[in-house]
């Protein structure tokens, strides 16, 4: 869940893209667009494990059989969704490496990160796993404890006061969250990657099955 709502790093693309940006305008773009997410999150995640329980797959399209022509144009709208979403993550990154190191031609940078995280994708099949990594990994830390630990850094004052309190608490939030979710990726990773099916007929898909009927 902390992958499903990560959007922090694309924060001052989204904020510059506004116009005549301030913080009202901010307020509305984001408080708006998080509970729209939230409400498709819940709808998508409560159905589908209301429907296929303890069958259910990281990637709930792969719970519908192939011969599903409605689900077949739900994957082709997913598949052009990642497509035109993946620039931006891509832009963001190649910003930050441009800052950190001196300035790479942007041809050479891009190729370099899409290769990268072409070779990292294929590895493996299962995103279930992918995304509980992702979130313990990345999500937590850019969620809870990087912006915490700025602000402790940032503010004036003793690391116990009053107003550094709810700060010092969310990054240790953050960091409970990430180790236990870690712990807990790697010891259940072997049963994860056994129930994960990707790519093949569910068993209950039959040869001239649809899953919606």
């Amino acid at each position: 869940m902390a992958f499903a709502f990560m959007c922090h790093h694309n924060v001052f693309l989204l904020y510059g893209s506004i116009e005549n940006p301030d913080q009202s305008k901010w307020d509305k773009v984001t408080h708006y667009s998080v509970f729209v997410s939230f409400m498709i999150a819940c709808l998508f995640g409560v159905t589908g494990y209301a429907t296929f329980t303890g069958m259910s797959q990281g990637d709930l399209l792969e719970n519908y059989c192939w011969g599903d022509d409605l689900m077949n144009a739900a994957r082709i709208a997913f598949s052009l969704t990642i497509l035109l979403t993946f620039p931006i993550e891509c832009l963001v990154t190649r910003s930050v490496l441009s800052m950190a190191f001196r300035p790479i031609p942007h041809f050479l940078s891009t190729i370099l990160i899409v290769g990268t995280a072409y070779l990292i994708s294929i590895s493996t099949d299962c995103l279930g796993v992918v995304l509980e990594l992702n979130g313990v990994i990345a999500a937590v830390p850019l969620a809870f404890i990087l912006p915490a630990a700025s602000y402790l850094k940032l503010e004036d004052g003793s690391l116990l006061s009053r107003t550094k309190l709810p700060a010092l608490g969310l990054a240790l939030f953050g960091t409970v969250v990430a180790l236990i979710g870690l712990f807990t990726v790697i010891t259940n990773f072997s049963t994860s990657a056994d129930r994960c099916i990707q790519g093949h007929w569910m068993p209950y898909c039959g040869a001239s099955q649809n899953a919606t009927r």
